[in-house]
């Protein structure tokens, strides 16, 4: 295994560990060549995972898995990480309950670059 792909790994298994240690569960985070992959998650994981990373609490939460509280979240996470990695960008998708076929609504996390994920997890650690 080269380094730079070890280095990959070794902060996917830090952004695991660091995530979990704060109740968060992420089970799709997977390293991928040079990107940390974070997969799908809970619209409840997507909020608490924006307030771990300095979001402001929303004024009124209803329930999350509906179509516009569940943007409002996309929003507060998107502005969080762009904050906590120094301009980043998070690719994010909705899927309210109705399109995945009796399955919980879930936000879709794109793939993040090494530099965002080590960010990440230093920014996490602080917490």
């Amino acid at each position: 295994m080269s380094p730079a792909t070890a280095l990959v790994h070794e902060t996917a298994d830090a952004l695991r560990d660091t995530l979990r240690a704060h109740g968060l569960d992420l089970p799709d985070l997977s390293a991928e060549q040079d990107t940390i992959s974070l997969g799908d998650i809970t619209v409840a994981t997507a909020a608490r995972l924006a307030r771990l990373l300095g979001a402001p609490d929303p004024q009124v939460e209803r329930n999350l898995e509906e179509w516009p509280e569940a943007r409002q979240v996309m929003r507060r996470l998107g502005a969080a990480f762009r904050a906590a990695t120094g301009g980043g960008f998070l690719d994010l998708y909705f899927h309210p309950d109705c399109v995945r076929c009796d399955r919980d609504a879930a936000v879709t996390l794109a793939p993040i670059k090494l530099t965002e994920a080590r960010r990440l997890v230093s920014r996490l650690a602080r917490h």
